[in-house]
């Protein structure tokens, strides 16, 4: 009999993973909720209350016979996605781990129990006057208790940086709290939780090689799908592309981050959901730390994984959001390496031209596994974005091959075949 899941918040990325042949016979997918960080959604954003909108889901789907509730949305989709399961009695996650988790200062609390050794030094910023000092040693980063895209999030070297990247306009603060109320609302309904996101985490800093341990917990029991690397434009803190299974790091390595991985989730107390975790390696330390834990699948990587190891990760959130324990077996897939390429650039000031729907066409033909998101649209500024991240991202493609001559010979076979120009 097919199943009809409910998917919270759609992206592309969902979209476009759940249209596909595969899922058609036995699944139908139904979409609810724009993205509320892009048009029109962001309209609804200073009006929106998670706790409202549960309910009025709960009546529409009440007699509905659905069989699932799932989002990969990273902002307050996921636990959104499980506070309506359960209120449907359906399998779900415990909308208080999957908001414990996203606290960034209860997180870190419950991290550093379970795993003190890879917890960097932390400690609350509350947005008070007069400005409390962390109790931390200049420089560290700071960034908001619940956030989105790094927004606010910022290092600052002294006290006078502190309190200058603080110091707040009116707009910014009216901002900050317009991004913090639906997390709020589902703070205060569902969990015991006795600080809100009205306040920064200041963290030490640190640094290495940075990787993605991609998994999920079912019944308790914590699987680790696999290690992804993230490897930057040379001189630069930016993401050029990320690579499947990992190459920077020894098993050694790996072996120690999965045990790390597994304690936290853990102490964290999740039982039943799908995570990524962020990893630093410091090869002069030998330490390992957690940068953050995201409890919600790596959308960007899940053909990846399904070319090297033949289970993409909306595999295992389906089975997951139907109660059923995942299968994963290493090494099944067509592809012996995967890597997800993000084309930037870091100069212009208007995206001039994009491929036409032919090169487009021509291009998922001839490589049929791969993947290809486009940002942006002819005659588009890139000023915004230029002024935020000091850079513009444009794409995204994702491929998978035998050998990793074959693997970039296809991504610049994409650079030539899919005309970009910017002015």
């Amino acid at each position: 009999m097919t199943k009809k899941i409910l998917v919270l918040f759609p992206n592309d990325w969902d979209r476009g993973e759940l249209a596909r042949e595969k899922y058609a016979r036995d699944f139908e997918f139904i979409f609810e909720g724009a993205d509320l960080f892009k048009p029109p959604g962001v309209l609804r954003l200073p009006f929106f209350r998670p706790t409202r909108w549960i309910e009025k889901l709960a009546k529409k789907y009440a007699n509905a016979k659905v069989d699932g509730v799932m989002s990969s949305d990273e902002y307050v989709g996921a636990a959104i996605a499980a506070a309506l399961a359960k209120k449907l009695g359906l399998p779900h996650a415990e909308p208080d781990h999957i908001i414990a988790a996203q606290h960034k200062y209860f997180s870190r609390m419950r991290q550093e129990a379970a795993v003190p050794e890879a917890i960097p030094d932390f400690d609350i910023v509350p947005l008070a006057r007069p400005l409390v000092m962390p109790k931390l040693a200049f420089p560290f980063f700071v960034k908001p208790v619940k956030g989105t895209f790094s927004l606010f999030a910022a290092k600052v070297d002294d006290e006078a940086a502190l309190r200058k990247h603080l110091n707040f306009k009116p707009h910014e603060r009216l901002l900050l709290r317009v991004v913090t109320a639906p997390f709020n609302d589902l703070l205060r309904a569902f969990t015991k939780l006795d600080r809100d996101a009205n306040a920064f985490v200041a963290e030490s800093l640190i640094s290495g090689v940075q990787v993605t341990l991609d998994g999920f917990v079912f019944d308790g029991d914590v699987e680790i799908m696999g290690v992804v690397d993230s490897v930057m434009f040379p001189g630069t803190s930016t993401f050029e592309r990320f690579d499947y299974p990992s190459r920077l790091l020894s098993k050694e390595v790996r072996d120690r981050m999965v045990d790390i991985a597994k304690k936290m989730v853990r102490g964290l107390g999740m039982t039943h959901a799908q995570f990524n975790i962020e990893m630093f390696y410091d090869d002069k330390t030998d330490a390992i730390r957690v940068i953050e834990i995201n409890p919600r699948l790596s959308y960007q990587f899940a053909d990846l994984y399904e070319n090297v190891d033949g289970t993409n990760t909306y595999d295992v959130l389906i089975d997951l959001t139907l109660g059923r324990r995942p299968t994963f077996e290493k090494g099944a897939g067509k592809y012996k390496f995967a890597s997800s390429f993000v084309l930037r650039t870091f100069q212009g000031k208007k995206f001039v031209d994009v491929p036409a729907e032919r090169d487009i066409d021509a291009f998922a033909k001839q490589y049929d596994d791969a993947r290809l998101r486009i940002y942006g649209r002819r005659g588009q500024s890139l000023a915004g974005e230029m002024r935020a991240m000091g850079s513009y991202r444009y794409g995204i493609i994702n491929v998978g091959a035998g050998s990793l001559l074959d693997l970039f010979a296809i991504y610049n076979d994409a650079l030539e075949k899919l005309p970009f120009r910017f002015a």
